[in-house]
C-alpha cells in the first residue's frame, strides 16, 4: 500500500479511540446524575418541610377535638379560632369508620338530612375530590405503596419526625396545591378530615422551584448526551469498519469486506456470480522487480478491476496475488468475456510486461447462501483453473466432492496407518526364459473401515500433494523389509521386491542412511531390497538425487526406474542415472496403432539398456503375444495380468512357496 494511503489509515485509527470515548461519556453521565440527584433531593427537601410543618398544625385540629368534643360550643369556638389564624385550613370534615359525614367546618355546611341542599351525599363528596382511597379509609393504615410514602419516610427518619397521619394522594403529580389529610382521633368512630393548603416561605419556595427545574434540565441534558454518544459510536463505528476492511497492501477492500456482503440486497432479478482470480506468477515478478513493485502491480489490478464494475458489484484483494470479484451477468458466455476484457486492460495497465491470469468462477444460486462458501467454492475451480492451464473454470458438484473426500482422505489417514488399514499386495514379475516367479513389486491398498477398498489412485495424488507420502513410503517398506525377515527366518528363498521412492523423499539428504536404518533393523539383505523412483524425480533437484542414488547403490541396493518413456527426457536420465532396472511403461504395450512401429521401439530401447548394463522390466503385459515377442527381445521380468494380478500376501506367499 502506498505511503498515502498508509497514512490515512493511521490518521482514522488515531481518531478512533473508542475507550476514550466510552470514558468521557460515562464521566459526564456520572456527573449529570449526581448533580440531578443533588437538585432533586433539593426540591423535595423543601417541599417536604412545608407538608412537616402543616402537618404539626394539623395535630393541633386532633388536639382540639380530642378535648372538646363532648363541648360542641366550645368546638365551634376552637375550630373557626384555627382557621381564622391560619389560612391553609380551608375545611374540616368529621366522618364515620362507615364514611358517613358527622360534622363539618369551612366555606360550606351539609344539611345531613336533607341531601339536596348538600347537592349529593357528603361521602360521594369526598370520593369525588379525591380526599382519600378506599383502601386507606377503611383500614386507616399508613400508606407504604406509593412513592411519596416512601419520600416521605425517608425526610422523617432525616428530621427524626415521626407522624401517626394516615397520608393519602388525589393524584400522583408533585404541585402546590390543597390536599386532604385524614388523621383518626382519639374518639371512637370519629376521624377528622383536613382539606389543608401547602404553604412555604420565599426561601422554600425557591429552593423547591430552582431544584425541580434544575433536575428537569440536567434529564434533559442527560437525554441530549446520550443521543449524541450514539451517533459518536456510529460514526466510530464506521471508521472501525473502514479500518477492518482496508487491504494493507492495495488500500482497497479486503477479504473481511468482501464475507460481509450482504446477499440479500443485491437485485432479485438479476443473475451474480462470484469470481476469484489469480496473478500467475506472481512470486516470480516480485523476484524480479522487488516485493514494492509486485504491491504496486496488485493496487493497479485492484483499481483497474473496479473501473470495470458496476452498480452492486464488488472488489476485493484476498491475498498473495488472488481477487475476488462479485458480478452481476446474463449468461456465461457474457461474464467469460467480461473477465477476458479485464485481464487484457491488466496488461495494457503495464506495457511491454505480459501477464497471465486464471480464473474460478461460482454462480450465486440462493440469495440465503453464505459468501464464504460461495468463495470457497470459487476458490477451488480457480485450483483445476491453474493446474490444467484452462484460465477460466467454473465451480460444479464434481469439485464439490472431490474437496470432499479429499477432505475426508486426509481426516483418516493418520488413523489408517496406526490401524494398519493401508495393506501390502504383492504383484509377481516373471522371468521370460523361464516363466517362472523371479521378483515382485509391492503395492499398497486402503481397506477403510467404512468405504471397504479404496484405489490407490483416489488417495495417492492426495497424499503427494500433503506430504504423507513420506510416511506411506517408510509403512511400505518398513512392512517389505518384515515380510523378507519373516520369510527368511522360515527357509523360503526369497526374490527381491521393489519399493516405491516417492519423489518428496529425495529432498533429504540423509535419505539413504533413512533407508538403511529401517531395513537394517528387521536385518534383511539389501539385495533383496529393490527401490523404485520415478522420472519425474530427475527434475527436482539433480545433484542431491544422483547423490542419493550413488549412496544408495553403495549400500547394496538395486535402483530401478519406474515408468521408463512416460517422460521427456528418459535418454538423457538413462545416460545420467546409475540405475540397475527400466521398467518399460504400460502404455508402450496398450492400443496401438502401429504395432511393428512400437515393436521396433521397444526392441531398440531393450538393447540400449542391455548395452548400459541394466535389467528389463515390462509391465502392463496381458497378451501371449507380448510375452512372447518380449521373450524374443531379450526382456528379462514380465508383470502384468497375463501372469498375475497384485495379490494379498497370503495368495503370494502360497504362489511363490506352494
Amino acid at each position: 500500500m502506498s505511503s498515502k494511503k498508509n497514512n490515512k489509515v493511521e490518521r482514522i485509527i488515531k481518531r478512533n479511540n473508542v475507550g476514550k470515548n466510552i470514558r468521557s461519556f460515562i464521566s459526564g453521565m456520572l456527573v449529570l446524575v449526581v448533580g440531578g440527584v443533588t437538585f432533586l433531593f433539593m426540591a423535595l427537601s423543601a417541599f417536604y418541610t412545608g407538608i412537616i410543618n402543616s402537618d404539626r398544625d394539623m395535630k393541633k385540629i386532633v388536639a382540639i377535638t380530642n378535648e372538646n368534643w363532648e363541648n360542641q360550643a366550645a368546638l365551634d369556638k376552637q375550630i373557626a379560632s384555627l382557621m381564622a389564624e391560619n389560612a391553609s385550613f380551608t375545611q374540616v370534615l368529621y366522618v364515620d369508620d362507615d364514611l358517613e359525614p358527622i360534622l363539618m367546618y369551612g366555606e360550606r355546611k351539609p344539611v345531613f338530612s336533607d341531601e339536596e341542599a348538600f347537592g349529593k351525599n357528603p361521602a360521594e363528596v369526598l370520593r369525588e375530590n379525591g380526599m382519600f382511597r378506599e383502601e386507606v379509609v377503611t383500614s386507616f393504615g399508613l400508606i407504604e405503596d406509593t412513592i411519596f410514602a416512601e419520600i416521605k419516610g425517608l425526610f422523617e427518619s432525616i428530621n427524626g419526625y415521626e407522624s401517626k397521619t394516615l397520608f393519602d394522594w388525589s393524584d400522583t403529580d408533585v404541585k402546590m396545591d390543597v390536599k386532604w389529610i385524614v388523621y383518626k382521633t382519639d374518639i371512637e368512630n370519629v376521624n377528622v378530615c383536613v382539606y389543608y393548603k401547602y404553604t412555604l416561605n420565599k426561601l422554600q419556595a425557591a429552593q423547591y422551584n430552582f431544584g425541580r427545574f434544575a433536575f428537569m434540565l440536567l434529564v434533559i441534558l442527560c437525554f441530549i448526551l446520550l443521543f449524541l454518544f450514539n451517533l459518536l459510536m456510529v460514526r466510530r463505528r464506521r471508521l472501525t469498519n473502514k479500518i477492518v476492511y482496508t487491504d494493507s497492501v492495495t488500500g482497497g477492500k479486503n477479504r473481511e469486506y468482501f464475507l460481509d456482503i450482504p446477499l440479500k440486497k443485491l437485485k432479485r432479478n438479476a443473475q451474480y456470480a462470484v469470481a476469484q482470480i489469480r496473478f500467475e506468477k506472481y512470486r516470480n515478478y516480485c523476484t524480479a522487480y522487488g516485493l514494492k513493485q509486485g504491491e504496486k502491480l496488485l493496487e493497479t489490478i485492484y483499481y483497474c478491476t473496479k473501473e470495470h464494475l458496476h452498480w452492486k458489484e464488488k472488489v476485493a484483494h484476498l491475498e498473495k496475488a488472488d481477487f475476488a470479484i462479485l458480478l452481476e451477468y446474463k449468461d456465461r458466455q457474457q461474464l467469460e468475456k467480461r473477465l477476458k476484457n479485464m485481464a487484457a486492460d491488466f496488461n495494457k495497465a503495464k506495457q511491454g510486461q505480459h501477464f497471465t491470469f486464471s480464473v474460478g468462477i461460482n454462480p450465486i444460486l440462493s440469495r440465503k447462501d453464505d459468501m464464504a462458501d460461495i468463495l470457497t467454492a470459487a476458490g477451488i475451480a480457480l485450483s483445476k483453473a491453474g493446474k490444467q492451464n484452462a484460465g477460466i473454470v467454473w465451480f460444479n458438484d464434481a469439485m464439490k466432492e472431490e474437496q470432499i473426500w479429499e477432505r475426508r482422505v486426509e481426516d483418516d489417514m493418520e488413523k489408517a496407518l496406526i490401524n494398519h488399514e493401508f495393506q501390502v499386495y504383492l504383484q509377481p514379475k516373471y522371468s521370460t526364459k523361464k516363466e517362472e516367479l523371479a521378483a515382485a513389486e509391492a503395492l499398497v491398498r486402503w481397506i477403510h473401515p467404512e468405504f471397504d477398498f479404496i484405489s490407490p489412485g483416489k488417495f495417492i495424488p492426495i497424499f503427494e500433494t500433503n506430504g504423507f507420502i513420506l510416511k506411506l513410503d517408510d509403512y511400505m517398506l518398513r512392512e517389505i523389509s518384515r515380510l523378507q525377515a519373516q520369510w527368511l527366518k522360515e527357509g523360503k528363498k526369497l526374490v527381491p521386491i521393489s519399493v516405491n521412492v516417492s519423489r518428496a523423499h529425495f529432498s533429504m539428504d540423509d535419505l539413504a542412511e533413512h533407508i538403511c536404518s529401517i531395513v537394517d533393523e528387521y536385518k534383511v539383505p539389501h539385495e533383496y531390497i529393490e527401490l523404485e523412483l520415478t522420472e519425474s524425480a530427475f527434475f527436482d533437484d539433480k545433484e542431491t538425487l544422483l547423490s542419493t542414488v550413488k549412496k544408495l547403490k553403495s549400500y547394496g541396493f538395486r535402483i530401478s526406474m519406474d515408468d521408463f518413456g512416460a517422460g521427456y527426457s528418459s535418454l538423457n536420465s538413462l545416460k545420467e542415472l546409475p540405475l540397475d532396472i527400466i521398467k518399460l511403461d504400460a502404455e508402450f504395450f496398450r492400443s496401438i496403432d502401429d504395432v511393428d512401429r512400437a515393436n521396433a521401439i521397444v526392441g531398440d530401447t531393450i538393447a540400449l539398456a542391455k548395452k548400459l548394463g541394466m535389467e528389463i522390466v515390462a509391465e502392463g503385459i496381458e497378451t501371449r503375444d507380448q510375452v512372447d515377442f518380449l521373450a524374443g527381445q531379450d526382456c528379462d521380468l514380465i508383470q502384468g495380468f497375463y501372469f498375475a494380478k497384485p495379490l494379498p500376501v497370503a495368495e503370494f506367499t502360497k504362489r511363490a512357496w506352494g
